[in-house]
């Protein structure tokens, strides 16, 4: 039809395909840092082990932030996965350390996004970008009350603990360029470390290795069960079952859509090492999350779905049934029916109401460094955990920082809800269902530091980043109309036709190219 927008066609959700240069520094680099791991966990080193591993992590993670940013996406959530077991292994050769520096290295190696932020800050401008800021305002306000209160040590580094998964999130949604790359990366990172992890986890629970069961001990980590097998909440490489379980609830849903039999395997095994971490609220936010990822996805793909599961259940539903372990597993499912009974509940309820009535009193919030592990720089003067996400919130932050911190959360999460794209994007989908179970967690405990909180800015981000690439590609928009003005806005210019063109015919008009290569160089459209 005559002055009919040129058909665009619609650009394919990207499936990612990682950059060679990112994969050859990484197979350099990835194997001398195991390496030199392997060393320390050998027993060499001695005290300076621990100074040798925190200057390795960081060495690592500035090159390949320079020179391969997909490998280091992967090598961060590596730091963040491993780094724990690697310091219960050390101090079992040279001595317990209640103030490890090991624990130093993956928000140390997160902290590098910050170079992200200065070199794009042009770019927070934007809508999609709002939201963060508020979250830095509400950080920047804790930090201020706390050095107050706190002292400037204390709350330097709870600001640390606070503001590394969040830079890190935000530093996956400003390379929204690369968005295939990174998504590629982090789904080869899970497809590796759920099935590893959560072997572990089970081995754990069954032979409780001697580091583990010292560990315990001199940590004192009652809430986690007796030093000894069958009676121990796995927790597997990290420090305790709450954010061990939500890396096997982020590791299961972003494997679910992805491709390969392997998939059965790992989801089973890791379904498993969840049900041993014994943590209620993260089974519930894992049937959370298959229901988000299964309502974001077409209804032609439900078969696909329903299979992966039914062969899940068929691996994971024998080993639960073994005596040994539904011992273990089926008093706690039996809980759901009487909470009122469980002790555990009734413990964190009852300190639930305390804390509330202090915030209530303390309007203007403690600040950062009178919670978590900062007070181990107090002299242990604070309180150690609230045992509920948002109270600790508004505990820290007070009714102004608070406000500004969950207005923040709120913007992001309703950004995620509206994006299309996910629908023909597997990979979007995974990681909102990711972020909407993980912030399901919250009425039991902190859900935006560590490793939780890694995963958590993460699947923020990639939603952003997600939807940024997918609008400048023209695969958000649901008007052709509209996406041939996109393309045409973003496209270079069409060049001349060649001199040998025939004679009196027009130059063709091109159509502007809709790949993932146009992305490289475009501006998102704002949303």
């Amino acid at each position: 039809m005559p002055g009919a927008a040129p058909a665009v066609p619609m650009a394919t959700a990207p499936q990612g395909t990682l950059d060679r240069g990112s994969v050859g520094l990484t197979a350099i680099i990835g194997p001398l840092f195991i390496a030199v791991v392997l060393v320390l966990l050998a027993g060499f080193g001695g005290r300076l082990a621990n100074f040798i591993y925190l200057a390795a992590a960081v060495l690592a993670g500035t090159v390949l932030y320079v020179r391969a940013p997909t490998g280091y996406v992967g090598f961060t959530l590596w730091l963040w996965f491993v780094t724990p077991f690697v310091r219960r292994v050390i101090d079992m050769h040279h001595g317990w350390s209640p103030a490890s520096p090991i624990l130093i290295a993956p928000p140390a190696v997160a902290l590098l996004s910050f170079f992200t932020i200065l070199r794009r800050l042009g770019e927070l401008r934007g809508v999609l970008y709002a939201p963060y800021l508020l979250v830095l305002l509400a950080l920047a306000y804790g930090y201020s009350v706390g050095v107050i209160n706190a002292g400037l040590v204390p709350a330097t580094y709870a600001l640390v603990t606070w503001l590394a998964p969040a830079l890190f999130g935000l530093h996956v949604a400003l390379n929204w360029r690369l968005y295939p790359q990174l998504g590629a990366a982090v789904r080869q990172t899970f497809v590796w470390a759920v099935p590893i992890l959560a072997t572990y986890g089970i081995y754990q629970f069954m032979r409780l290795p001697t580091w583990d069961a010292q560990w315990m001990l001199n940590a004192d980590m009652k809430s986690i069960g007796a030093p000894s097998p069958f009676l121990v909440r796995a927790f597997g490489t990290l420090n305790t079952p709450g954010p061990f379980a939500a890396f096997l609830c982020a590791g299961a849903l972003m494997l679910l859509p992805s491709k390969g039999r392997l998939r059965f395997l790992s989801i089973g095994v890791a379904l498993i090492s969840l049900l041993l971490a014994r943590t209620r609220a993260v089974w519930v936010a894992f049937l959370i999350g298959l229901i988000v990822q299964q309502l974001g996805q077409p209804l032609r793909k439900m078969p696909r779905y329903v299979i992966t599961l039914f062969a899940v259940a068929i691996i994971a539903i024998p080993v639960v049934s073994m005596p040994r372990f539904s011992a273990t597993i089926a008093p706690r499912l039996r809980s759901f029916t009487n909470l009122s009974q469980d002790n555990s509940f009734v413990k964190r309820y009852n300190f639930s109401e305390q804390a509330a009535s202090s915030i209530v009193e303390t309007a203007e919030g403690q600040g950062l460094g009178m919670t978590g592990g900062a007070i181990k720089l107090r002299g242990m003067r604070g309180v150690r955990s609230l045992d509920n996400g948002f109270l600790e919130v508004f505990y820290i932050y007070g009714w102004p920082g608070g406000g500004l911190f969950f207005l923040g959360i709120a913007g992001l999460m309703l950004q995620s809800a509206r994006f299309r794209e996910t629908r023909s994007d597997s990979f979007a989908n995974a990681t909102r269902a990711t972020s909407i179970a993980l912030v399901s967690i919250l009425p039991i405990g902190d859900v935006f530091t560590g490793p939780t909180g890694t995963l958590l800015w993460m699947s923020v981000g990639f939603g952003i980043a997600g939807h940024a690439y997918h609008l400048t590609t023209g695969h958000a928009l649901r008007s052709e109309a509209w996406r041939a003005f996109v393309m045409a806005r973003t496209a270079p210019p069409t060049p001349p036709a060649p001199p040998d063109a025939s004679a009196g015919a027009p130059a063709p008009r091109g159509v502007p190219p809709t790949t993932p290569a146009l992305a490289a160089t475009a501006r998102p459209i704002r949303a």
